[in-house]
């Protein structure tokens, strides 16, 4: 149980980023795919909702500890505030 807390800790933010920058990192990839500013915002929300429904550490508790999911729909947020 212990390594399962320190792996889903570990990578609860992807690479330390914020939500913030999470979102703002994955518009601008599709902004760069496809060059529609709008588009690539929609793009990025597909993608976050395909990962919060396919989210192999989300739980029934939905806790920071063991789940990811609360990163990823702080990343849906804010894409939804760019």
């Amino acid at each position: 149980m212990i390594i399962l807390i320190i792996y889903t800790t570990k990578h609860l933010n992807q690479n330390n980023m914020t939500p913030i920058e999470k979102a703002k990192e994955l518009v601008e990839k599709y902004a760069n795919t496809n060059g529609v500013y709008g588009a690539s915002k929609r793009c990025a929300l597909i993608a976050v909702n395909e990962i919060i429904k396919a989210n192999p550490h989300s739980n029934p508790f939905n806790t920071d500890v063991s789940s990811t999911m609360a990163y990823w729909n702080a990343v849906r947020k804010e894409i939804e505030n760019i």
